[in-house]
Order: structure tokens, then C-alpha cells, then sequence
């Protein structure tokens, strides 16, 4: 459920992004800064990237499996109050 609630405005958030006039130039610039990073960023930097990120994920996971069902119910009331508040935002930039 989760992750319906998150690819929602994502979706939505993309479609504006495709049909806007300046979509073009933004995926430009997009492509020229996501190059960028990947130049600046050493191969000692995405080793120890990698390190962190499977340490960091069976933690993840045991932290995943200790919360609560109540701290669960109202972690997704509070996405779907961000994601309405989102897609409010979203529907003011389709209208500009």
C-alpha cells in the first residue's frame, strides 16, 4: 500500500514534467547533472557507498520488523497527508 501511495504523485509528477513545454530542456539539464555527479564522484566514494548501504540494509530490515502496527497505521496516514498536500501543489503547477 505504501508504495502505491508513493508512485502516485511520482506518476503524476512525470506526466506533468512530460508534457510541459520546457520538458526538453529540463531533461537536458537533468542528464548533464546527473553526469556531472558521476564525474565528481571517486571510486574510493562508490565503494564506500556500497559498504555503508549493505550494513546499513539488514538494519533496515530489523528496524522494518519492530515497529509497530500502530507507529505503521500512522506513518501512512502521514503520507497520505503529504501526498495530498503534493498533489495539491502539483494541480497549482499544471495550472501556471
Amino acid at each position: 500500500m505504501t508504495e502505491q501511495i508513493n508512485k502516485e504523485p511520482w506518476e503524476e509528477l512525470k506526466e506533468i514534467w512530460n508534457n510541459s513545454t520546457q520538458g526538453e530542456q529540463i531533461n537536458i539539464q537533468f542528464s548533464k547533472l546527473i553526469e556531472e555527479l558521476k564525474q565528481g564522484t571517486s571510486q574510493w566514494e562508490k565503494d564506500a557507498i556500497k559498504k555503508d548501504m549493505a550494513i546499513l540494509k539488514p538494519s533496515l530490515e530489523s528496524f522494518k520488523s519492530k515497529v509497530s502496527s500502530r507507529e505503521k497505521e500512522l506513518i501512512n496516514k502521514d503520507l497520505k497527508m503529504f501526498n495530498k498536500i503534493l498533489k495539491k501543489c502539483m494541480r497549482w503547477f499544471k495550472k501556471k
